[in-house]
């Protein structure tokens, strides 16, 4: 706010815009007090749940950036995630940071900590798993038959990809991970190649057909191969 457009406002108390401003100031730092929180860093992203130690309200902020640096340049374990906010002296005692979180930090090493924690903690085998399926019974559905532009881009959820012009490159932009885009355009080629020959009458609609694409798949397959030679 530009306080010279309202200086005749407050004029009768004999002060300049500036000093209007700097006595505005004063009052808010006096009801804004700098608090500094500390939290262990676990395989938990930040949530309700993490537990976060406070310091404050403290005097000023030069010394609430002593305690953040303090915090910051420790030597772990522990690893830290460290804030520090100016609060409303509003009498309620936060137990995690709130308003204006003015300086955040942490610990050397606390990221790459947070992020080997959480590779331990979730367990990939079913995701490489499904890749694996993806690879085995869905890429063989979207390379059975030509594709249009439009179905391209819907499938890999990129309106700006170009076209492949070979088999390989279609190959390649698939990719040998799961993608839900190109696993719902199999679902569909699957479903338009069967008709109703389908192993469950009730997997004819697209959204339930897809709960159970790895059986579907593998039933399109064995259909496509043929009856066993004697």
């Amino acid at each position: 706010m530009n306080l010279a457009e309202y200086r005749k406002d407050f004029a009768y108390l004999g002060l300049t815009a500036k000093e209007y401003t700097a006595r505005l100031r004063e009052v808010h730092e006096l009801l804004v007090l700098p608090y500094v929180y500390w939290a262990q860093v676990t395989a938990e992203p930040f949530g309700r749940g993490t537990v976060w130690t406070k310091i404050g309200p403290l005097c000023d902020d030069d010394e609430a950036r002593r305690h953040l640096t303090r915090l910051v340049n420790s030597t772990p374990p522990p690893h830290l995630w460290v804030r520090l906010t100016r609060e409303p002296d509003d009498g309620v005692n936060s137990p995690a940071p709130r308003a204006l979180v003015a300086t955040s930090g942490r610990t050397e090493g606390a990221k790459e900590t947070y992020l080997a924690l959480r590779r331990e903690l979730i367990d990939m085998s079913g995701y490489e798993a499904k890749c694996r399926a993806f690879a085995d019974l869905a890429v063989p559905v979207l390379l059975s038959r030509p594709l249009t532009l439009r179905q391209v881009r819907d499938a890999h959820h990129d309106s700006r990809v170009a076209m492949p012009r070979t088999r390989g490159q279609l190959q390649t932009l698939i990719g040998d991970r799961y993608r839900p885009g190109w696993l719902d355009l199999a679902v569909r080629i699957v479903l338009e190649d069967l008709g109703d020959d389908l192993p469950d009458k009730n997997w004819a609609v697209p959204t339930r057909a897809r709960h159970h694409w790895r059986v579907l798949f593998a039933y399109w397959r064995d259909r496509r191969s043929g009856p066993p030679t004697v």
